[in-house]
């Protein structure tokens, strides 16, 4: 169930059509806004393939201002915006999967990750002095964290189980992420060191990627739970759980805005994926991006 099982192209159809449930082409029921509603201003980076292969890419939450970051042979994917202006990134361009950073115009790309095991989804701390990412070095998807800048790599979780998309909590204390340690997919928590995990969801469907609310005290997440990926918000204790999208689509990857206004996610609703954003109630669903590809794994500026 892993995704970094396969090229980085190959390994997101996976994850998006396996891990984060079978997409299901159709017009969505939520209360959408205006396309033209410029929403939050913010700017999201993003991965898309737009331009032949899959590369980093910014807008703003209005959908304006499309800036290509990346342009390399191979596929980058799955940025990650760090409180002090860096971007970091899973690439191939070496021909392995690895974490990378580089400056939010694209510049001074770095490799923090190199070994012949496949390194991805990182997450900065919100100091921006450590990077959470998810690696198979020692055999299964597994949660490590590191300096910004590549030292001090080191384990969080042990267990045969797969380990994925970590998401550090506003204070840096903990690290929520996704594992199938217990027979199926559900939310955990974890302090910042990798002790004291508790298992915060508990149902029969998929639940994945988690992403907290600015103040702490909420997650948004993605689950199967009633057949269809949807988002849901809960409570930081698991309780509360509230779900936020109503369509026969394939809704996932949350990510909420640093100002705790909007949370982006990307859909198939339209027919293929893009970027949306909406209300943590639901409301006011505004799509962000528009083209024939595929636009994945929003990722907001801080």
């Amino acid at each position: 169930m892993s995704h970094f099982t396969l090229s980085l192209r190959a390994a997101t159809r996976y994850a998006l059509a396996m891990s984060l449930g079978l997409a299901v082409i159709g017009c969505g029921g939520d209360d959408e806004a205006s396309p033209t509603d410029p929403g939050e201003s913010s700017v999201i980076a993003f991965s898309s393939n737009r331009d032949g292969n899959f590369e980093i890419y910014s807008a703003n939450a209005d959908g304006s201002d499309v800036r290509r970051l990346t342009n390399s042979a191979s596929d980058d994917a799955e940025p990650s915006w760090s409180s002090t202006g860096r971007i970091a990134f899973s690439s191939e361009r070496d021909g392995n999967l690895e974490v990378y950073s580089m400056n939010a115009d694209g510049t001074d790309a770095r490799r923090l990750t190199t070994n012949a095991a496949q390194d991805g989804l990182p997450a900065w701390s919100p100091d921006g002095s450590r990077i959470a990412f998810v690696s198979r070095r020692d055999g299964n998807s597994e949660i490590y964290v590191m300096n910004a800048d590549g030292s001090g790599q080191t384990r969080l979780t042990t267990n045969n189980a797969t380990e994925s998309g970590p998401r550090w909590s506003p204070d840096g204390q903990r690290i929520a992420f996704h594992s199938d340690r217990d027979g199926n997919f559900e939310i955990y928590m974890m302090n910042a060191n990798g002790s004291a995990p508790t298992r915060l969801t508990n149902d029969a469907g998929v639940d994945l990627f988690s992403s907290w609310a600015p103040d702490g005290q909420r997650f948004a997440f993605q689950t199967s739970r009633h057949g269809e990926t949807e988002i849901y918000v809960m409570n930081v204790n698991g309780t509360g759980a509230t779900r936020l999208t109503t369509n026969t689509a394939t809704d996932n990857f949350p990510m909420w805005s640093s100002d705790g206004q909007r949370i982006a996610f990307h859909t198939n609703r339209d027919g293929n994926f893009e970027i949306y954003t909406l209300a943590p109630d639901g409301t006011g669903v505004v799509r962000v991006t528009n083209n024939p590809n595929s636009d994945f794994f929003p990722a907001w500026r801080p």
